[in-house]
């Protein structure tokens, strides 16, 4: 029996020892194959046995989205369309209050700057042109009816008194006075559209008479300037309008009384 029994044992530990060995030999012969991981620096090729692959994440790869091309909207606006539409705002313009800057420059080289505040009542043809200073100080008032201009200073004492005409052909930008009166200015010239920034451009040359170009920059929504550039050789001159009014109306003693 105990003879029976030590063979019995030598059997269980022979099986054991070749289950062993049978174990080591299967895991040395599976094959390694490679992969691809992620890394912070480029992808890298690493050879790894099945075994490893396991406790690996999968890496997916995808391709960049391609870059959006950039649309601009084709432009609907036409020049007889603008056109009428700014005669349109012209004619039933009654009462206008705005702030202006202009400035002139002659070869690109900047001669003269002035800001202030222009008044107009289109039923009188009345116009008040104040000029103000870099502190928003008065220096100089301006009153008249389309016929004559009566100039005071800052105190409030007449300077001079001139014929409408003579005072505005000395002036580098009239179509800055010519509000009320643009349907005929539109009528003298040639027009041309452009857009610039998003806002229509009036191209205006003259049909008869001296050679310039009037740019009208205005406002998308109705169309009132917000822009006068006047170009003429190597002089250029431009009006910028801002917080302008087109609705309130302008009491009688704005314009002095000077005007029955």
């Amino acid at each position: 029996m105990k003879q029976f029994t030590n063979k019995l044992l030598l059997c269980l530990l022979a099986s054991l020892l070749i289950g062993a060995c049978t174990k080591k030999d299967t895991e040395k012969e599976q094959p390694t194959e490679v992969i691809l991981v992620e890394t912070e620096g480029p992808v890298q090729t690493i050879p790894i046995s099945a075994k490893e692959k396991t406790d690996i994440p999968a890496v997916t790869t995808s391709s960049p989205a391609p870059a959006e091309t950039p649309t601009v909207a084709p432009s609907s606006l036409n020049s007889e369309d603008v056109v009428a539409a700014l005669k349109n705002w012209d004619k039933k313009l009654n009462f206008l209050t705005t702030h202006f800057k202009q400035t002139s420059s002659y070869d690109g080289v900047q001669i003269s700057r002035s800001q202030g505040t222009l008044k107009y009542d289109k039923k009188r043809d009345l116009l008040r042109l104040d000029t103000l200073n870099d502190k928003g100080e008065l220096e100089q008032s301006a009153y008249t009816d389309k016929q004559k201009i009566i100039i005071f200073d800052e105190a409030g004492h007449q300077v001079t008194n001139l014929s409408w005409k003579e005072w505005q052909q000395g002036q580098p930008n009239q179509a800055l006075f010519d509000f009320g009166s643009y349907s005929a200015l539109l009528d003298r010239h040639s027009v041309k559209l452009q857009q610039e920034q998003q806002l229509p451009v009036l191209i205006l040359t003259p049909k008869n008479g001296e050679d310039y170009t009037l740019y009208l920059t205005l406002d998308k929504k109705d169309y009132f300037p917000t822009s006068i550039k006047i170009v003429s050789d190597l002089m250029v001159t431009q009006s910028d309008l801002t917080q302008t009014d087109k609705t309130t109306p302008i009491a009688n003693a704005t314009f002095g009384g000077l005007f029955k």
